[in-house]
């Protein structure tokens, strides 16, 4: 589940119904739900900050991006076999699809959800941080134990950090002072 910023509806991708609900958290019903083609499976959601939009990956390989009021796809862009999940950068440039089964996380136009490119990162990416001052992003790659550190800038991996085995989540804090 996501939230809207104010935290008044959370989206929840109906996996198996091949739907997705919106719960009203205060009064904790579910007041709408959307209908995906059948056999697209929505796993994965993200509210953006501005919360006007719902972005949700699908097992059938695709983005689709829902406005939030209306619930109409607005878009819907096929990404690779099984994206994973989306993070937003924070200077709104760019949105990053990882990609399980794939090498690559697929960036996406944040404007209308379009495929900017590919970038290589490794097999299986799982989850996407992004620095606060926007100047990295880092993808756990877990098929090869290891976090890209993206360039945000040239969008290149500049680093490898090897990790235990299989990273799946990622968490990045702004350090005490909250300066970058």
């Amino acid at each position: 589940m996501d939230l809207s910023p104010d935290g008044s509806f959370g989206y929840v991708p109906e996996r198996d119904q091949d739907t997705l609900a919106v719960v009203d958290t205060r009064s904790l019903e579910i007041t709408d739900r959307v209908e995906f083609p059948e056999g697209s499976r929505p796993w994965m959601l993200r509210v953006p900050p501005d919360g006007n939009e719902v972005w949700v990956q699908t097992a059938s390989g695709s983005n689709v991006v829902l406005d939030s009021r209306t619930l109409e796809t607005l878009h819907t862009e096929e990404v690779g076999s099984q994206p994973v999940t989306i993070a937003f950068s924070p200077d709104g440039r760019y949105n990053f699809v990882s990609m399980a089964g794939e090498s690559y996380v697929a960036i996406l136009d944040p404007e209308d959800g379009s495929l900017l490119t590919r970038l290589e990162v490794g097999e299986n990416n799982a989850n996407v941080a992004f620095r606060p001052d926007g100047a990295f992003a880092y993808v756990a790659v877990t098929g090869e134990d290891a976090v890209a550190v993206v360039e945000m800038e040239s969008l290149e991996v500049e680093k490898r950090l090897e990790t235990g085995e299989g990273p799946m989540g990622l968490i990045l804090f702004p350090p005490p002072g909250g300066n970058g």
